[in-house]
């Protein structure tokens, strides 16, 4: 589960990809309205960090959004609790 608050800082969250590829494109669909994401890799695989943000307008409530991961031709995907909160 991941907590955001309205205008708070980011919230960080490790990504471990198992993949024979250095590379991978990583996607997150069913976000609300507001909200922000960024993937970071590693510097030897694809591993990283998902990094989110809500903007002050963003939506409130619990959401069920998706990691799709793709690489070396395979694909991939998780779902995950997201709890946005009002300040």
């Amino acid at each position: 589960m991941i907590d955001l608050t309205q205008g708070a800082a980011s919230v960080t969250v490790p990504i471990q990809i198992a993949s024979p590829s250095e590379t991978a494109l990583v996607a997150v669909s069913g976000l609300p309205a507001g909200i922000q994401v960024k993937y970071a890799s590693t510097d030897t695989n694809p591993s990283g960090t998902l990094t989110f943000t809500a903007n002050v307008s963003a939506m409130t409530g619990n959401f069920m959004p998706t990691v799709t991961v793709m690489s070396a031709g395979l694909t991939a995907s998780a779902g995950f609790t997201l709890v946005v909160k009002s300040p």
